[in-house]
């Protein structure tokens, strides 16, 4: 166990950030950062049930879910559709605002939490922070970096940065959804990563996609229109990045560890980020208190199957991107259309067992 007067500055309150604090609340003292002045994440929070099951068994509460699907209409551009259904969720809506506010609260007097501050620099063992005209320099015996895919912590210590990444954009819009069916339409001329999805929650259907460039307003409202039928003006449209290029070569340095987003930990292929952020948040705790902690770290990530499961999506994201065409999205519907019993099945086994990844790849390829 790390000594309790240890001091670890976390830099980046999302699902990895918060992971850390939540393990290290009775073992360190522990300086949670973040520029906004609220916790927030702009994640959809749709997740899987092993991920459900996975914060379930890290966090002491049940995390509060808003919606579960257990349908998915697949829109294959110009070629067909495919209705997928499961007698189960295979997807479940995480209420973010709700699980925020109750992993807040669980922090304690331990987790000093320092929010509206950004992260300016590293200046002989201390974090430099801003606000404005304002300035705190905080010491530390470890520096966590959770801030994100440009993240400033490995800029300022010569970590590795993801080297690439895609626009992700979520908007609402009139309902127009079936209450448990998810659509995802696969047009490699709009998204050409995942596809465009949308799903109702609540009072309104949520549209989301990742890009490879910039969007506007008026892009998601002609989105909106093509593939949904909706006439609406999109409401609260928001944006992040998503990395694609899969685990960073460097994922520490010394005494400082990228986690999440910043260590390029999401999945480059299928955009499933939360578990192994909370994943990459718990092997950084556990390696804190080890004597070489920073390859302990990296040793509990693989025996975790997440860094092995990142590059095997990295390499298919690569093949996507370079061979991708009308043929392909026709191979790829046949093959959907094919295994349309099981397929969401398939796809949640993956996220249970990561080492099933290369399975489903060899079962399209064959």
């Amino acid at each position: 166990m790390a000594p309790s007067g240890t001091k670890v500055v976390i830099i980046g309150a999302g699902f990895s950030g918060l992971t850390v604090a939540y393990f290290l609340r009775d073992k360190a003292r522990v300086y949670l950062v973040d520029r906004k002045t609220h916790l927030w994440n702009a994640s959809t929070g749709l997740i899987t049930p092993p991920t459900l099951e996975l914060m379930k068994r890290v966090f002491s509460f049940d995390p509060p879910v808003e919606k579960a699907f257990d349908s998915m209409n697949v829109m294959f551009k110009d070629i067909g559709n495919v209705y997928l259904h499961d007698d189960k969720p295979f997807l479940y809506l995480l209420d973010k605002t709700a699980f925020f506010q109750q992993l807040q609260d669980k922090l304690g007097d331990n987790v000093e939490q320092i929010l509206g501050y950004s992260f300016k620099d590293v200046e002989s063992q201390n974090v430099i922070l801003e606000r404005k005209t304002d300035q705190k320099r905080i010491p530390y015996d470890f520096l966590i970096g959770a801030d994100g895919c440009f993240s400033k912590v490995a800029r300022a210590t010569g970590l590795s940065l993801v080297k690439s990444w895609l626009y992700g954009y979520e908007w609402g819009t009139e309902p127009t959804q079936g209450n448990n069916t998810i659509s995802f339409v696969i047009d490699p001329n709009i998204a050409r990563a995942y596809g465009v999805w949308a799903f109702t929650s609540s009072n309104e259907t949520r549209i989301g996609l990742a890009s490879d460039r910039p969007l506007r307003k008026s892009d998601a409202e002609q989105i909106g229109r093509t593939y949904f039928s909706t006439q609406s003006q999109p409401s609260d449209f928001k944006g992040g990045v998503i990395p694609t290029s899969g685990p960073i070569r460097r994922l520490f340095i010394d005494n400082v560890f990228l986690v999440g987003d910043a260590a390029g930990l999401c999945g480059p292929f299928l955009g499933d980020g939360i578990q192994t952020a909370i994943k990459s948040g718990m092997a950084a705790a556990q390696a804190i208190d080890q004597r070489n902690a920073g390859d302990a770290y990296v040793q509990f990530l693989k025996d975790s199957g997440v860094i092995k499961y990142l590059k095997q999506q990295a390499i298919l994201r690569s093949i996507w991107d370079r061979f991708v065409s009308h043929t392909t999205l026709k191979r790829l519907y046949r093959f959907t259309l094919r295994n349309q019993g099981h397929l969401l099945d398939d796809l949640t086994m993956i996220k249970e067992d990561p080492s099933k990844f290369p399975l489903l790849v060899r079962k399209f390829f064959s």
